[in-house]
């Protein structure tokens, strides 16, 4: 078979245990204090951790509640938690197997198995396959609002239901997208004859005893999620289960999966863990990249692999190092301050930190004469929603800004939350000045970075979120002057009082009145929603009326936007009002048009996005 012909070549390009496995002594202590202080100063209720070493299990711990109203404690055993994207491992495993057994390719064109739909065509000569989906190289924008809870729907339908976009040509560009992995589940349903729930629980979890893990939703078994403020919330599953929206396990199934991977068990499928954990993609070969799945997230000279998931509510980490043979779990039922439960990397890096041994970044030479001026400006994530309301996260993150300097180095702010200086030392690829990460510009106007699974692009001024921001606030500003100013204006009016304007007719003054009303209510209904992510991400997925009252709200400012317009254009022709009164009423015109024009960009204007 194919992946049996190759793992020989795989074991050499991908070292296990070339290393001896260091003792850990001390590790509980250090694995109690770092958890039960990050509980407390994170506010997460419950915890489950598993650290693996040498092929068995040397600590295997819950902490905390996995019910606090009912005061129920964590069992690494028994506990379920939501692991979210941890199921794409389980995805990419079963593909692999059926690629191993010849029933499908990795190379052909996804539409080759697919009965009921297909992928669009655009980029002829293109296809997507199965290899682009299980390395986050499809190219599909990330822009479908799932069903969730009742209205989950079969994975093949939701799937035809809500095709994104395909924004780049196929293998240009990693842009981490739950579409095309859930796409990579239904190829395994299709080609099985089986639903995919069914096929991983024959074929992933029962090899390896993993009996308290299920795909299917409603098998959290009494784990509550809690959110950002400590509420609870009943969000447990989504549409595209092979994503990760609803499976769930225990800390002690996850351990044996962890073991599994680190011994390149043959019962995950002949050659297949090893083929997961093989980098099959990079965008430059100076960078980290991809395996199946398994994201390349080195740390101070140490090869490690993650993979994560998060649900509204509950986070999973796992690490694997498998030169030292170490793999290390982490689950939390909390989002807490941080909003991703507890900091996995936080406690991967310090167990390293403890029994690793040290080493310094690379030493790299500047590139004589080089120049960077062409990279300059600034570079937005490649997972930023085109067509959906998710566009909407683009508001509050901040794009990348790169800024040349005189020796061919540049500098860039936004990027990890501080300023670095990277030194160019091939052309297009820079090391991190006293550190181990890299970036480099593998197309023009692509950024790509170390352990990331999205590259960033050019983005121009009128693409900036300060702009859409400052002309949300111009908005505002304008929508309280006509909430606040009419009213006035009209009482002095009906008292006899001298108005600023002389009489004009009252329905465009309240027509503004009224358009000012909803961006004001608008503005603070949504903008309590983007402050608290955790909280409004159940509100997308559910649909709720609240969530949709307001994008109904939205919606009515394009045509009232266009209303005032000609109102105001009206006005300056007819001499409505004094000059004084025409010049307010035109800015907050231009005010609800800016905010309408927001709304339109970030697909805040229209119903068809809920």
């Amino acid at each position: 078979m194919f992946l049996e012909l190759i793992t020989a070549l795989v074991l050499a390009a991908t070292p296990v245990h070339t290393a001896r496995t260091p003792d850990l002594p001390g590790l509980d202590t250090l694995v109690d204090e770092h958890v039960t202080t990050a509980m407390a100063e994170e506010k997460v209720p419950g915890v489950a951790v598993t650290v693996v070493a040498d092929g068995r299990r040397v600590l295997h711990r819950g902490y905390g509640w996995a019910d606090v109203e009912r005061r129920v404690p964590v069992d690494p055993e028994r506990t379920r938690f939501l692991i979210g994207s941890e199921t794409k491992l389980f995805t990419a495993q079963a593909a692999l197997q059926l690629v191993d057994a010849g029933r499908l390719d990795l190379d052909a064109d996804v539409n080759t198995y697919l009965t009921t739909f297909e992928i669009r065509d655009t980029y002829p000569g293109r296809p997507v396959t199965l290899r682009h989906l299980l390395t986050h190289t499809a190219g599909f924008d990330e822009d479908h609002v799932l069903g969730s809870g009742a209205d989950v729907r079969p994975l093949g339908e939701a799937l035809a239901a809500t095709q994104p976009a395909r924004l780049r040509p196929p293998g240009t560009g990693v842009s981490y997208n739950n579409y095309g992995v859930a796409l990579a589940g239904y190829l395994v349903e299709t080609v099985s004859g089986m639903p995919f729930e069914e096929y991983v629980r024959r074929n992933v979890f029962e090899p390896l005893g993993m009996k308290d893990s299920v795909i299917a939703c409603g098998g959290l078994r009494g784990t509550r999620a809690y959110l950002l403020d400590g509420t609870a919330t009943d969000v447990t599953c989504a549409d595209f289960a092979a994503s990760g929206a609803g499976p769930a396990s225990t800390a002690s199934d996850m351990g044996a999966y962890l073991e599994a991977q680190l011994e390149l068990d043959p019962r995950l499928g002949a050659g297949v863990a090893a083929e997961m954990q093989r980098r099959q993609h990079t965008e430059d070969p100076h960078l980290p990249g991809t395996g199946f799945m398994w994201e390349e997230s080195p740390y101070k000279g140490h090869r490690m692999l993650f993979k994560g998931g998060d649900m509204p509510g509950m986070h999973t980490y796992m690490f694997l190092l498998p030169e030292q043979g170490i793999g290390i779990h982490v689950m939390s039922n909390g989002d807490g301050t941080g909003r991703h439960g507890l900091d996995g990397f936080e406690l991967a890096r310090k167990i390293i930190d403890r029994y690793l041994a040290d080493a310094r970044p690379p030493s790299v030479t500047a590139l004589p004469g080089a120049s960077a001026e062409q990279y300059e400006g600034w570079y937005r994530s490649s997972r930023t929603s085109h067509g959906s309301l998710l566009k909407v996260q683009a508001l509050t993150d901040s794009p990348v800004h790169v800024t040349a300097t005189a020796d061919g180095a540049i500098l860039t702010t936004g990027l990890r939350g501080r300023q670095v200086r990277w030194v160019q030392f091939q052309p297009g690829v820079f090391q991190e000045e006293g550190g181990w990460d890299r970036i480099a510009f593998p197309e023009p106007g692509q950024l790509a970075i170390s352990r990331s699974t999205v590259v960033f692009d050019r983005i121009g001024p009128l693409d900036h979120p300060s702009l859409h921001l400052a002309l949300l606030a111009a908005a505002l500003l304008a929508s309280l002057a006509a909430l606040l100013g009419f009213p006035v204006a009209a009482i002095r009016a009906a008292r006899g009082r001298p108005s600023p304007s002389p009489a004009g007719p009252g329905a465009p003054r309240l027509l503004a009145w009224f358009a000012g009303a909803l961006i004001v209510v608008f503005t603070a209904g949504f903008g309590s929603l983007l402050t608290d992510e955790a909280r409004a991400l159940p509100l997308v997925l559910e649909g709720a009326p609240l969530l949709t009252a307001l994008l109904v709200l939205a919606s009515l400012t394009v045509p009232l936007a266009a209303a005032l317009l000609a109102c105001a254009a009206t006005a300056w022709w007819r001499r409505w009002w004094r000059p004084a009164g025409r010049i307010a009423y035109t800015l907050v015109a231009l005010g609800v048009t800016a905010f309408a024009v927001v709304a339109v960009t970030y697909n805040l204007a229209g119903l068809s996005h809920t």
